[in-house]
């Protein structure tokens, strides 16, 4: 453990992690009140909406991993960044394409979610495994994983403090 707990990169991926797990947690319990609330949806359809996020959001793991695994020969960390930059975009025209409508707001809400599943489960899974090699990747995952947790903590907080201050759209950017 000690070896690992002094590890940079290990610390580096950890950070990482609880940046991914307080976006995908923010997203993952706000999305139907950011609807009904800034949208205007009615509840049903705010949560038949907001389940884009998990649904096709599951597809970005499966092409994290591939992509990781076959374009970038096991290179977690290209893929990551990749994915996390395609995050930033989303979250940023996310309010213009919510303006367009339901099918513009369920495109943005797909996206997004592609977009973290991604190197989510990458940074809990491989790349964890990875910097851990094979005496340490339990402990190498276990660590990554309980720092990322604390984003998960954070997230409630994070969301109301930023849309009650500043409103909805700015969580997004």
């Amino acid at each position: 453990f000690s070896r690992l707990a002094s590890d940079r990169t290990v610390w580096i991926i950890g950070a990482t992690f609880f940046c991914v797990k307080l976006t995908r947690y923010a997203f993952l319990f706000w999305l139907p009140i950011y609807m009904t609330q800034q949208l205007h949806y009615t509840v049903k359809d705010a949560g038949y909406t907001s389940s884009l996020y998990e649904l096709v959001g599951f597809s970005g793991a499966l092409i994290a991993g591939y992509a990781s695994d076959r374009i970038s020969k096991s290179r977690r960390a290209p893929i990551v960044a990749l994915m996390m930059f395609g995050l930033a975009l989303a979250c940023l025209f996310h309010p213009m394409m919510a303006s367009l409508g339901y099918w513009g707001n369920a495109i943005g809400i797909s996206i997004i979610g592609i977009m973290t599943y991604g190197p989510d489960t990458l940074l809990s899974g491989a790349t964890a495994q990875d910097v851990g090699s094979e005496d340490g990747a339990a402990t190498a995952a276990g660590f990554i994983d309980g720092v990322g947790s604390t984003g998960q903590l954070f997230s409630p907080y994070v969301v109301a403090f930023i849309s009650e201050r500043y409103g909805w759209n700015a969580l997004f950017y």
